[in-house]
């Protein structure tokens, strides 16, 4: 009976500690994210910028932005680019210009990107893991 009321004590210690513990998929998200930190890449967890209702933009998807300062030659003053990716094709949110070429040679979990002055804020649902991030750190490099 004594060792049956020890086991219950044990449990009752150790099953909140378990539930704390990460599961397999937070640590292959967390390893992803170290990865990124290696390839000059900054990770963080914000919502998606608002999308225009016109593009009806529907995900269930969280979201990580993947970003990473452009290098000085391609620095442009007063840029504020914004791009959509629905069903595969890529729009700017404003205005009638094209995409970049380059757009197309992200993962194909990219939904949104964003480019300012310095940056290139790239959001992404990670699901394509080391292979998409490779992908999405060579069409940084793209970008002219």
């Amino acid at each position: 009976m004594v060792y049956v009321l020890i086991v219950l004590g044990l449990a009752v210690v150790i099953a909140p500690l378990m539930s704390a513990m990460p599961n397999k998929s937070q640590r292959a998200k967390a390893a992803l994210r170290d990865q990124a930190r290696a390839c000059n890449l900054r990770v963080s967890l914000r919502p998606l910028p608002p999308i225009p209702p016109r593009f009806r933009f529907d995900s269930d998807d969280e979201y990580a932005c993947y970003e990473r300062r452009l290098s000085a030659h391609l620095h442009a003053a007063g840029r504020d680019e914004r791009f959509v990716s629905v069903d595969g094709e890529w729009s700017p949110t404003s205005g009638v210009s094209t995409a970049p070429k380059w757009l197309s040679t992200l993962p194909t979990g990219v939904a949104f990107v964003e480019l300012s002055e310095q940056t290139v804020s790239i959001f992404w649902n990670e699901k394509d893991g080391v292979e998409g991030l490779n992908t999405l750190s060579q069409a940084i490099d793209y970008i002219e």
